[in-house]
């Protein structure tokens, strides 16, 4: 009797344990479980910068690690905390791999831009602004296809902090060369770069020839920089020319090399009117400068009296930017044929090869400087031609194409390199 009651306590103590023993695997897995949710992983986690008074918020984060040939989607908010207008980019860094398509959208679905990844750093958008007190929302949709292993960091730099003087920018982003051609005496069809002279103000600095660095955006125009003045200003030209033709010169003067001169020119009307329409967000930065213009009409040929801006160009081929008859000053004019001739024209001989050409301008437009006065007293302006050589000049009275140009003050400060994917805009 005692062994059957021996034998009942070992079956009990068995079942006991076998209890115990799947209580504690049930336990342990309930356990196990709890500690996975407890630190399983939630996803991106957003992460707020500050750069400045731009406030960034990467939704989903800003590293990017894609193991599979889908298309992957990153949230972000850019909020300008500034009652001020402010210029960023967006970048992706830390590429690894060529040929990803990536697309920008706004949180309505409308694309904003679309590019392929090249290099380890890939511009998304490139110096776009944001008013003060706005918030703009961005989906950057990643596309591997057929790509299952993709790594990246977004990230966005506020353009406006830091910013240089525009002159300081110039000559840090360029070298100051010789020219390769001789200039007044051939074109320039290569990039021959910025070149040192002088002018009324001082130390002036020139782009030469096929310039592909001299770009400058102002809100939808597109302008070249022709110099920086001898005072420290940057002289722009428009890149194209205003949509009509217009006469240099309708007014009534009592002398008519007169109508040579741009200070009596009825065209600064047009231009003044153009500046207003156009430029109204940016005249704090326009200076008043000098623009070269001449009535003195002393060189004679055939009886013919040609003025000494033509002696200079198409006789002696001696440009310079030095104004030795009158001045005009304003804040918009014209290009002296100097000025031309020194970006790499030359005359009665195409150019298709220098930055001053543009295959959409369709005619001739007109220099500030004049040509001849006949014996009717006809007077007539230098002009240049489509094909980017010197005209035989224009009459005050005939209509030919606008092309202005502008001068940016000291004050104004500037991000960009010239490029025309990068053009030098003013940010503050």
């Amino acid at each position: 009797m005692a062994r059957i009651l021996d034998i009942d306590t070992k079956y009990k103590i068995v079942i006991i344990s076998l209890i115990i023993i799947f209580l504690v695997i049930i336990g342990g897995a309930l356990l196990s479980t709890k500690i996975k949710d407890l630190f399983k992983d939630e996803g991106p986690i957003a992460i707020v910068v500050n750069e400045g008074d731009l406030i960034i918020n990467y939704i989903d984060g800003q590293d990017i690690s894609c193991f599979d040939n889908k298309v992957h989607e990153y949230k972000m908010t850019l909020t300008n905390n500034s009652p001020e207008r402010i210029y960023y980019s967006l970048y992706l860094t830390n590429v690894n791999t060529d040929n990803i398509d990536v697309q920008i959208e706004d949180y309505s679905g409308n694309v904003i831009n679309s590019v392929k990844t090249k290099g380890d750093k890939v511009r998304l958008l490139n110096l776009f602004n944001l008013e003060g007190e706005d918030t703009v929302r961005f989906t950057i949709k990643i596309n591997l296809d057929n790509i299952t292993n993709f790594k990246g960091k977004i990230s966005v730099e506020n353009e406006s902090l830091s910013p240089n003087s525009f002159d300081d920018l110039i000559l840090l982003n360029n070298d100051i060369v010789s020219p390769k051609s001789r200039v007044g005496n051939e074109v320039a069809t290569t990039n021959e770069g910025l070149i040192s002279t002088s002018d009324n103000r001082g130390t002036s600095y020139y782009f030469r020839g096929d310039v592909d660095n001299n770009y400058v955006k102002l809100g939808e125009l597109l302008f070249r920089i022709v110099r920086i003045n001898g005072d420290g200003t940057v002289r722009l030209v428009l890149n194209d020319v205003l949509d009509n033709e217009y006469p240099y010169n309708t007014n009534g003067v009592s002398d008519a090399k007169e109508l040579a001169l741009l200070n009596n020119a009825s065209i600064v009307n047009t231009l003044n009117t153009w500046v207003d329409n156009k430029l109204k967000d940016y005249t704090d930065y326009l200076a008043d400068e000098d623009y070269c213009t001449d009535n003195n009409f002393t060189y004679n040929f055939n009886n013919i009296n040609y003025s000494r801006s033509y002696e200079r160009i198409f006789v002696d081929t001696a440009p310079d930017l030095f104004c030795s008859a009158t001045v005009y000053t304003g804040k918009v004019g014209l290009l002296s044929v100097d000025e031309v001739v020194l970006a790499g024209a030359y005359k009665n001989t195409a150019n298709k090869n220098y930055y001053l050409y543009n295959s959409n301008i369709e005619g001739s437009y007109v220099t500030s400087n004049s040509y001849l006065i006949n014996q009717d007293n006809n007077v007539s302006m230098i002009n240049v031609l489509d094909d980017g050589s010197l005209g035989d000049g224009v009459l005050t009275s005939s209509n030919s194409y606008i092309r202005p140009v502008i001068n940016i003050n000291m004050e104004a400060k500037i991000k960009g390199d010239g490029t025309i994917d990068n053009p030098y805009i003013i940010v503050s």
